[in-house]
């Protein structure tokens, strides 16, 4: 059930207009690279089909997101927390990072040893062998290995995951990077890309108004979406600064939570 926060935004669902849905992935409608729950994965079928548009709004790098979520079916997807958009069969948007920036991120955690996984578009990448780290997924062995004539050469990256606390890397990162801290990890991202400003970008394309927008997720990277959407739905269990950003809160993803949003368009 989904129960009312605190105003300021229009949260009222007129169920007769389109509305734009984004949802995150992990946390939301998924977890530990499973399969959404039938029940969530029926609810955004029946959306698209009641005529509403509905996107995944994610974190995680193309190269990252697995076929069983690209299976459900969504009219796009904004990915690496909005430096990549693709709607339909078009690409509408990248940013990939710098080649000099990313020479420099490579060269400090090469120099600190921390863990650090670059996120792209056709791959994943280990700098000294992070945690969850794939066998399928190749080491990074100096900053030139994107560079031309490298190893990755042409190869985009878009974000990255360092695994730990956030330290002296800080003073190479900033203002170039936005920093997205987590308790034990840390999402970096081009200056300016954010969840927010993907989803900007999709409702100009598909000129659906910002007021009929609903976002929904769990995670600190979710918070500018939830501020932007007309509407943002907090999943139940998130950080309270993620329910301090939303209009209302729905369940758990083991409530299905995201599909009771879903339901509440179709009622």
């Amino acid at each position: 059930m989904i129960g009312a926060r605190q105003g300021g935004k229009g949260i009222h669902m007129d169920n007769k207009r389109q509305r734009a849905v984004f949802l995150d992935l992990d946390g939301t409608i998924a977890n530990h690279n499973r399969p959404p729950s039938e029940t969530v994965t029926a609810a955004i079928r029946r959306a698209r089909a009641a005529g509403h548009r509905v996107f995944l709004c994610t974190g995680r790098a193309p190269a990252y997101i697995y076929d069983a979520v690209r299976e459900v079916g969504f009219d796009g997807i904004v990915a690496a927390a909005g430096g990549y958009i693709r709607l339909g069969g078009e690409v509408l948007y990248r940013r990939f990072l710098s080649g000099e920036l990313l020479r420099t991120v490579i060269g400090a955690y090469l120099e600190n040893g921390k863990a650090v996984l670059l996120e792209g578009e056709v791959n994943m990448y280990a700098v000294n062998t992070p945690p969850y780290h794939k066998k399928e997924w190749p080491s990074v062995t100096g900053p030139e290995d994107f560079a031309a004539g490298g190893r990755f050469a042409g190869q985009g990256v878009y974000k990255f995951t360092a695994y730990g606390a956030l330290g002296e890397e800080r003073r190479v990162l900033e203002p170039a990077m936005n920093l997205i801290c987590h308790d034990t990890y840390v999402e970096a991202l081009p200056a300016g890309v954010n969840k927010a400003d993907g989803m900007r970008r999709v409702l100009e394309r598909i000129g659906v108004p910002q007021a009929d927008s609903i976002a929904v997720g769990d995670s600190r990277n979710d918070i500018d979406m939830l501020l932007y959407a007309g509407t943002g739905v907090a999943m139940g269990g998130s950080p309270a600064e993620v329910v301090q950003a939303a209009d209302r809160v729905t369940g758990t993803l083991e409530e299905n939570g995201a599909a009771a949003v879903l339901e509440e368009l179709l009622a």
